[in-house]
């Protein structure tokens, strides 16, 4: 009775679910195909490559130089960022060389024809920014890049707290000298851009050689940059506005040109490396930038020494009161050695040149040979017991060496001029050691102290000794 009253409310339970299961039951379910994008036909958007650009300039005549490249002020880049620059000025003859050694730029840019610096992080000192004025006064030419995406990350020494410090402040220690200023700040458009607002496009550009055969420029993200006396390069469209305004600037642009020419900053550095030195025409902009660099005309002078001849030979002419002895031997075979380690062999001539680099060694006697130098420069010669120069008056010929500079299209010449034989000597040896240390030195004419003066205190003006009578002894008591 028991079993069959567990049965029967087994059943009643079960059939419930049995009949509703089977009511409801619509076979074994199958999982269909979930339809997914075809990722294999995705690609990302690209810049348009401008190949012709880039094949136009790769063909360049080779103008040679060497450019100083900083790497002294913690500067935010590695080397193989700017590749593409640097290929440029190697297809054109110049040779890229760092500059390491702060105690070293005015020897340097003896010889540079142009420096550059990228996202300098510490500002440069006194005497940089003084040497480097100089430098582009004389016709060198500076190249300045910043990028509004590079920080130096530093530590508030009080809070603790991390503090991002751009490139602009260090760049503009520089560049305020040539009336230029980077501003702390990155331009944007969001109507027309390359991809990114930051990634802002340039259509207007100032005449210049920098600018010459572009039609639109993409930099990512530049600063702003803008002088009152130069040239604005890169001028944005109006819906390109500044970060630190969130306005459009007319007197801003993506890269300015200092009033003399000779110095050119940039916001951003990033179109020099690849693939972005390929996009839109930043391929010929970064051609453009190889022949600025190589261009410059700078003006060789005395300031120049040692590096003022630009020949590989240089003719030696010694007038004809100049007796090759044995010391004078000697002093010309260092100056052969100075030279040869320099790339540069002298040929001895007996006929004063008229053309080519020289060096031309007399002496103080006005003689036909050296007379065209000396009017030149306004140097008086004669037997009197000075010599009369423009820039520094009447010098003392005892123990005095005087050197003229003549730079002309036809050639360098080089005039070592001293009043005896030992003073030649030691002259010669002055210029040997490469340095112009113990010389007052100008740009064509210079003073150099090379033996022992005379005692101009016991002649009269007109060369005459004084006859002073010698007081006599007076005899003292004692005898």
């Amino acid at each position: 009775m028991k079993r069959s009253s567990i049965f029967t409310a087994l059943l009643i339970l079960i059939l419930p679910i049995l009949a509703r299961g089977l009511w409801f039951y619509r076979g074994l379910p199958q999982r269909g195909e979930i339809a997914t994008p075809d990722f294999e036909s995705f690609a990302a958007p690209e810049a348009p490559l401008n190949k012709t650009a880039a094949k136009a300039n790769t063909a360049s005549e080779a103008t040679g130089g060497i450019v100083l490249l900083d790497t002294i002020h913690l500067n935010q880049f590695n080397p193989n960022e700017i590749d593409a620059l640097t290929s440029a000025i190697q297809e054109r003859g110049g040779r890229m060389e760092s500059y390491i050694d702060s105690t070293q730029l005015e020897y340097q840019l003896k010889y540079a024809s142009a420096f550059i610096t990228v996202s300098p992080s510490v500002p440069f000192s006194t005497n940089e920014q003084q040497t480097l004025k100089k430098f582009a006064d004389r016709g060198g030419r500076i190249l300045a890049f910043t990028d509004a995406t590079r920080n130096f990350i530093y530590y508030d020494s009080t809070s603790g707290n991390p503090l991002a410090y751009g490139d602009s402040e260090s760049a503009n220690s520089l560049l305020s000298a040539f009336d230029i200023t980077v501003n702390n700040d990155y331009l944007y458009n969001t109507e027309k851009n390359e991809g990114n607002f930051r990634n802002v496009l340039f259509d207007e550009f100032s005449k210049s050689e920098l600018t010459f055969g572009l039609k639109e420029v993409a930099l990512y993200g530049t600063h702003s940059v803008e002088s009152l006396s130069g040239m604005i390069l890169l001028r944005g469209m109006e819906s390109t506005l500044s970060s630190g305004t969130d306005a459009h600037d007319f007197s801003q642009g993506g890269a300015a040109l200092s009033a003399d020419g000779n110095v050119a900053a940039f916001g951003d550095f990033t179109f020099l490396t690849s693939p972005y030195n390929s996009y839109t025409d930043n391929a010929t902009l970064i051609a453009n930038l190889a022949d600025f660099i190589l261009a410059g005309s700078r003006n060789t002078s005395l300031q120049s020494f040692p590096f003022v001849f630009k020949e590989k030979s240089v003719q030696v002419f010694l007038t004809s009161e100049v007796t090759k002895t044995t010391e004078l031997v000697t002093a010309l075979s260092g100056l052969q050695t100075s030279l040869r380690a320099m790339g540069i062999e002298i040929e001895f001539t007996d006929i004063r040149p008229r053309s080519g680099d020289a060096i031309v060694i007399g002496s103080f006697a006005p003689m036909d040979e050296i007379e065209p130098y000396a009017k030149k420069f306004d140097v008086t010669l004669g037997d009197g017991d000075f010599i009369t120069t423009a820039e520094y008056g009447d010098v003392g010929r005892y123990g005095t060496g005087i050197l003229l500079f003549d730079a002309s299209d036809k050639g360098n010449t080089l005039v070592l001029l001293a009043d005896t034989p030992e003073d030649i000597n030691s002259l010669i040896s002055v210029i040997s050691n490469g340095s112009l240390s113990a010389c007052l030195t100008g740009e064509s004419v210079a003073v150099c102290s090379v033996g022992v003066g005379g005692d101009y205190s016991s002649e009269s003006t007109d060369g005459e000794a004084t006859d002073e009578a010698t007081p006599e002894a007076t005899p003292t008591p004692s005898g």
